[in-house]
């Protein structure tokens, strides 16, 4: 960010290691590169994600993603959102009920882990239709395969030596990645076996619609198993690469996005009763007992305002980067081959031109007028050819989920008490406590985001 100030959004260069890093925040030139049909090249970076997701959508280039991007679409049908919102909506309320013992006792608590779980096990029941109980059981062997393997792509990304292939083999976290795999693989070829044998069943039933689905709940899998491409039907070991890009990328988003908007409500008491508010305009008074549909998430017009603005100040992907393959011009500025391109999105949300008094949480940014702004001033969740595909998935699960917590509790600083920074404690005030960033593949708080709950 401090670059950023100091070239006021301009483009600039930083080399790490002998790679140059072309980081853009300009949304002209955001938009150059977002809105390109040529400039679809994921940077290098992505490369370490290759042992987990290997040629999924998020790492795949070429003729691949294309096809795999075509076949992958109809999964966000707004039929199969339905579904996905009644999982999400079950997760929600067990979450409620989680919470309400940190009410009862008054608990400071940090929010980021509880999130962590519960999202965990939304994407777990949407992808694969099967439930692992995170929240629960925290400890069990697929929930710790899962963190381990976002715990050392962390460290590779951000260590030269151990992003190194050959290097990696000399350090503990190849074994760990190792054995962290072959949790995963087995776990998910046994789900795509047994849900491939239910699908089977029900067509010799006839027990399907138009779209050769049973009345089960469609998942993300159904249409990796009943798809084709070239008129082919997709490899289990493909299969297995798209479900886990999509748990990766469908989890660990949401989790940073719900947080951070947790944490702002509590921080800004009166955004919180607005938010509040409108639940009550909508629903009435017996909110804590009340079931909200689909069509209820997409009315809550306010919290809509309100996760957009979060997502503002805390992106999710704090950063994108492609990869130039031929020398390019971007608005006069000549740019080699081989030179990666680093979108800002954090910084993009602090550019006073498009963003006045940035630091200030407004939620009424996002009203009707902000839809006449440039498109490319914001960008949460990328645009253009490579956009997020699940983003109207992500926004369902982040209002889901918030709405219940804010009909449920008051969601409240941890007051004047003695919270763990940087190792050591500290007493801060009521509004001083703010989060230390990291970038752990999306954005998170290093030492978690604390509040206190009071029932409502």
């Amino acid at each position: 960010m401090k670059y950023n100030s100091k070239y006021n959004h301009e483009t600039f260069r930083i080399w790490i290691g002998n790679q140059p890093y072309i980081v853009i925040s300009d949304p002209k030139e955001v938009e150059v590169v977002l809105s390109s049909n040529t400039l679809l090249q994921k940077a290098s970076t992505y490369e370490l994600l290759h042992p987990w997701l290997g040629e999924g959508l998020l790492t795949a280039n070429g003729v691949k993603w294309f096809k795999h991007r075509k076949m992958i679409t109809p999964s966000f049908h707004f039929k199969i959102l339905v579904d996905f919102h009644d999982i999400m909506k079950e997760r929600s309320k067990i979450f409620v009920k989680h919470l309400k013992l940190k009410a009862d006792t008054k608990e400071i608590f940090d929010i980021q882990e509880k999130v962590h779980y519960t999202t965990l096990d939304v994407i777990c029941e949407t992808a694969m239709g099967t439930a692992i109980n995170a929240l629960e059981n925290n400890n069990s062997e697929v929930v710790r395969a899962f963190q381990d393997l976002c715990y050392v792509i962390e460290n590779r990304t951000f260590s030269p030596f151990m992003g190194n292939p050959i290097l990696f083999r000399l350090y503990k976290e190849h074994g760990m990645q190792e054995k962290a795999l072959k949790i995963l693989k087995s776990f998910s070829m046994d789900v795509i076996e047994k849900r491939r044998n239910l699908i089977m069943s029900e067509e010799a039933n006839g027990n399907t619609n138009s779209d050769g689905i049973g009345k089960k709940k469609q998942v993300f899998l159904d249409t990796l198993l009943t798809s084709t491409i070239d008129g082919k039907p997709l490899t289990n070991q493909e299969i297995f690469e798209e479900v886990q890009t999509f748990m990766f990328e469908g989890h660990d988003t949401t989790s940073s996005g719900i947080t951070f908007a947790i944490f702002l409500l509590s921080r800004h008491p009166e955004i919180q009763k607005k938010v509040y508010e409108e639940q009550k305009s909508l629903f009435g008074d017996d909110l804590k007992n009340f079931d909200p549909s689909y069509q209820d998430i997409q009315n809550m017009k306010y919290l809509d305002m309100v996760i957009k603005e979060c997502q503002r100040l805390y992106p999710s992907v704090p950063l994108i980067a492609r990869e130039t393959t031929e020398t390019i011009e971007l608005n006069g500025k000549i740019i080699p081959k081989n030179t990666a391109l680093s979108l800002f999105l954090f910084a993009m949300g602090y550019n006073e031109k498009y963003f006045p008094d940035p630091y200030k949480f407004d939620p009424e940014r996002f009203s009707i007028d902000r839809e006449k702004a440039n498109p490319f001033e914001y960008v949460p969740f990328s645009a253009g050819p490579r956009n997020c595909i699940g983003q109207k998935f992500a926004m369902l699960e982040m209002k889901s989920i918030v709405s219940h917590v804010v009909r449920n509790f008051k969601i409240l600083p941890p007051s004047d008490e003695c919270l763990k920074v940087n190792g050591d404690y500290e007493n801060l005030g009521k509004f001083d406590y703010d989060p230390v960033l990291a970038v752990v593949l999306t954005l998170k708080a290093e030492y978690g985001l604390k509040i206190k709950l009071e029932n409502r």
